[in-house]
């Protein structure tokens, strides 16, 4: 008999456990159950103030003794046993509800509460096995139907899986009325359970609220020594400030994670934000920091860092940190890639480099803006014919702004070639578009070298007619 005794206790037991195993299964990828100091908790990744909800030991300590437990007896709990023998060792959990169905159609009135109970969790054990989980649902519902007859152990792990199962099926109201009537019974909580009510409102977008409940979760788990704080916590109140456009609160919160877990998205996502709130020279750090560390492994990263570079007044260092991006394969050569390194030898007054980089930009042109760009280099290089040629492309490619400024340009390169008549009628084309886009300066610049053409012509001409005579 006591052998007897002990087995039964020992299924009875076992059943209990199935709540959490529901909990574990039916969220997925939404929760995890992870054990504690103070039992089981999970976490979920998801204008009343948070408030840290249970009750006090002594109504609890009440509603024990006010609870009178029906006895399981010997024959219920035997065939419960030979349920969970179909349903976990012959792995058929099919035939497990075949019989436990028969069990109920003998007549619910031959079962006390406590012993409903069980029949019913084990039913729901097998419809999950099964991934029925309105099935699931349903009869963990039953199973509080019998709440004054359980313990309140059970009461609260049933409470506590249709929380999630609700969660699992987008029933956000009812999984937020579930956990908050759970929390009232619930023995210390812990932080994790205010965070899946966070989620919870997150789904609602309820966000203002969420975020309290994430705080909240922060606290208690600081106060408790749990640390560090789960990235997904902070993540989340990241995303939520970042909804509300609390950018102050998502850079104080970004600051964290790089402490706690300095990852690449962590590092990169701050130099962002630095660089929108205008924090110019912490973007710089930020970046500096994160290749410093090894996380720049994509284009963005090396383009983003060349812009902030450039935008620091240091072009050398953006040219070298953009190049070692070409030359780790991590950079692929395009218009804008090698337009940006181009740009950046440019700035930095490395003018062969910078021609290099924008010739091989020149295959993936689309438009005239890179001729124009070493028509001016080849300029200032005085390799005139050259400059020639790419302002004729720049012009035939077209996309260029201010075409009057091309032209000067082209007419620059033909006057130091020492074609003065070509130069001239360039410098005409320039003036009348000048003035139709009511560049005053422009104008008056082809003016200008209109009246010096002439007079140069002029004096060559007084030149040749003296050596004549």
């Amino acid at each position: 008999m006591k052998e007897r005794f002990s087995w039964i206790v020992s299924t009875l037991s076992s059943l209990t456990v199935f709540a959490m195993v529901t909990a574990m299964g039916a969220i997925g990828s939404l929760a995890t159950i992870e054990p504690t100091a103070q039992g089981w908790s999970f976490s979920v990744m998801g204008e009343v103030q948070a408030q840290r909800r249970s009750r006090s030991d002594r109504d609890k300590e009440e509603e024990r003794r006010e609870r009178r437990i029906p006895v399981v007896n010997l024959a219920t709990a035997d065939k419960l046993g030979e349920v969970q023998e179909v349903i976990d060792t012959e792995n058929n959990p099919q035939a497990g509800l075949e019989l436990l169905q028969r069990m109920i159609e003998r007549g619910t009135r031959r079962y006390n509460g406590n012993e409903l109970a069980n029949i019913y969790k084990m039913m729901a054990y097998a419809y999950f096995i099964l991934d029925d989980i309105p099935n699931t649902i349903r009869y963990n519902e039953k199973i509080l139907e019998h709440r004054e007859d359980i313990r309140i152990g059970l009461e609260s792990t049933t409470m506590f899986t249709l929380a999630q199962l609700y969660y699992s099926e987008e029933q956000y109201d009812k999984a937020l009325r579930m956990i908050e009537d759970w929390l009232l019974i619930a023995d210390d909580p812990g932080p994790n359970p205010y965070y899946f009510v966070a989620t919870i409102y997150y789904q609602q977008q309820e966000f203002d609220r969420a975020i309290e409940y994430v705080e909240l979760a922060i606290d208690m788990a600081t106060e408790r020594g749990l640390l560090p704080i789960k990235k997904s916590w902070w993540g989340m109140l990241r995303f939520l400030y970042f909804e509300k456009e609390n950018y102050a609160k998502v850079i104080e919160i970004l600051e964290i994670m790089v402490k706690e877990y300095p990852e690449r998205s962590s590092w990169v996502q701050l130099a962002g934000m630095y660089g929108q709130e205008g924090y110019e020279n912490k973007q710089l750090y930020a970046m500096e920091s994160a290749n410093v560390l090894g996380f720049f492994d994509r284009e963005s990263d090396y383009l983003q860092y060349q812009g902030v570079l450039m935008n620091a007044s240091v072009p050398i260092r953006a040219a070298w940190y953009l190049k070692e991006g070409f030359d780790n394969e991590t950079v692929e050569e395009s218009y804008r890639s090698l337009n940006a390194l181009g740009q950046s030898y440019q700035m930095a007054l490395e003018d062969d480099a910078a021609i290099a980089q924008f010739e091989e930009a020149t295959e993936f042109a689309e438009d005239g803006r890179i001729f124009k760009r070493l028509a001016q280099l080849y300029l200032g290089k005085e390799r005139f014919e050259r400059c020639s040629d790419r302002a004729d492309e720049a012009l035939e490619m077209g996309g260029v702004d201010r075409i009057w400024d091309l032209k000067i340009l082209k007419g620059m390169c033909e006057f130091n070639l020492g074609n003065l008549s070509k130069a001239k009628e360039i410098f005409v084309e320039a003036r009348r578009d000048a003035r139709t886009g009511r560049a005053a300066s422009a104008e008056k610049s082809t003016r200008d070298w209109i009246r010096y053409i002439d007079s140069e012509q002029n004096r060559l001409r007084q030149l040749a007619a003296a050596d004549a005579s």
